[in-house]
């Protein structure tokens, strides 16, 4: 609205203070711009308001008797401004305007039923309305684009802003999972193991169920930490519940520890850790599962596959995601005797580097 008074008004006033030749001619101009106006206020890209076809008829009918009458040419301004906010939104707007145009020239051309033809009322009534329609639906038609490019470029935030938080809620979904479901699968392994050797070895059934009340302890607290945005996971300490994890469903464990790379591991390596362990006691019976950790990779290697060779790795497909957008790799591999989970991620070097030796620690 705020373009297309700008563009047009003045040369509206400029030309009502030319051409009005009377105190009545004045009013009925401003009427009718007054009505405009009040169409322009309530212009929006959902539809138009009910005074349109009002405002219409009434700048129609000004603009008829100022061509009778030969007394306002300037009074086509109205309508054309009508017109063009109507017709700009019409299928195939490009004829709509040049019938327009024509269609104000010809209403103009009334001029010469009760006066002579002469080349100022051709000017007046004729030309200068063909060429001012046109001029005018065009800052209308530019207006009309603009707001449009305003609205998709509106609309491409807000659904840039609903894809981020759907990203955020998976994430902290995905988080939530491998927080709560890999603890639930060693709870569930350790109260077994418990219920086992209750009557045949109470005090390590009472050490179980004490540790079953230590990760029970430590869910609640990694989900409060992960709800408030403080939770980083560690490897090192991923590598610890790995083991114990093995050691409550009767699995080998084996870890090898690589720290000649120096640096931070990347948290999303202990996600990828965790996930897998979380994986193999889902869908495999491995007796041997065999670790190798670096500060910028892991690989889970399991000999147990699972009864449906083609099961889906759901978590392990998102932390994929997740680890190529951190600019690492992942590869999950089946072969004919294991089950294959790697990553690797380039470590933080903005902490201090460790020693440049090798530490293999099997267990």
């Amino acid at each position: 609205m705020i373009t297309a008074v700008a563009a047009i008004a003045p040369l509206s006033v400029l030309g009502v203070a030319l051409t009005a030749r009377s105190w009545w001619e004045g009013v009925t101009m401003a009427v009718g711009y007054l009505l405009t106006l009040g169409v322009l206020r309530e212009w929006s890209l959902d539809g138009y308001p009910r005074r349109a076809i009002f405002a219409l008829m009434f700048t129609t009918a000004a603009w008829v008797i100022g061509g009778i009458t030969a007394s306002s040419p300037i009074s086509f301004v109205p309508l054309s401004l009508i017109g063009a906010l109507l017709i700009v939104r019409l299928p195939r707007w490009k004829l709509w305007i040049a019938a327009f145009a024509t269609g104000v020239a010809a209403i103009g051309a009334t001029a010469f039923v009760f006066h002579p033809l002469a080349w100022d009322l051709v000017a007046g009534y004729l030309v200068i309305p063909a060429v001012g329609t046109l001029f005018i639906t065009g800052v209308i038609l530019v207006s009309e684009q603009a707001w449009q490019v305003a609205r998709r470029l509106e609309r491409a935030k807000e659904a840039e802003a609903d894809l981020a938080v759907a990203r955020e809620r998976g994430r902290f979904a995905s988080d939530l999972h491998d927080i709560q479901g890999h603890t639930l699968h060693v709870i569930k392994l350790k109260a077994a193991l418990a219920g086992r050797i209750v009557h045949t070895d109470p005090e390590r059934a009472e050490g179980e169920l004490r540790e079953i009340r230590r990760l029970a302890d430590a869910t609640i607290t990694e989900s409060r930490e992960l709800a408030y945005a403080r939770h980083e996971m560690s490897l090192a300490a991923e590598l610890e519940n790995a083991k114990r994890l093995g050691e409550a469903a009767g699995i080998a464990v084996h870890v090898q520890l690589d720290q000649g790379t120096g640096g931070t591991a990347n948290p999303l390596l202990a996600q990828v850790l965790r996930e897998a362990m979380t994986n193999l006691l889902r869908h495999a019976h491995p007796t041997t599962v065999v670790i190798t950790a670096s500060s910028d990779a892991v690989e889970v290697v399991n000999d147990g596959l699972a009864a449906d060779g083609d099961s889906p790795l759901r978590g392990l497909a998102r932390l994929r995601e997740r680890v190529e957008g951190e600019g690492g790799t992942m590869r999950i591999e089946r072969r004919s005797d294991s089950f294959v989970v790697a990553a690797r991620i380039p470590a933080d070097r903005s902490e201090t580097a460790q020693p440049d030796s090798v530490r293999r620690v099997e267990r």
